[in-house]
């Protein structure tokens, strides 16, 4: 389970920094502990960021909502809910 909610905050950390538009989702990719992970980040009409993506290798999907400093959503199967150290914002350059 601490590995799930790694993942999760992992994805959502990697938005944190200015706000970028665009009108289709680019991939976006980072790894961490050897395993690499592809995420797709929406904005959506409410403020609210979803974060859609999955580990390489074994394909473990996760899908989460970032609304202000609090994400909520599913990894791998697994319910996930957990707050970050700031507000996370939607980011057309996440880091790798």
């Amino acid at each position: 389970m601490r590995k799930i909610a790694f993942i999760a905050a992992a994805a959502a950390s990697a938005l944190i920094s200015t706000v970028s538009i665009a009108a289709e989702p680019a991939q976006q990719r980072f790894t961490h502990e050897g395993r690499t992970y592809v995420y797709t980040q929406t904005t959506r009409e409410n403020g609210k960021t979803l974060i859609e993506g999955h580990e390489v290798d074994s394909h473990e999907k996760f899908r989460l909502l970032v609304d202000g400093d609090h994400v909520r959503g599913t990894s791998n199967g697994y319910p996930v809910s957990f707050r970050t150290k700031g507000t996370v914002v939607a980011s057309g350059a996440a880091a790798n």
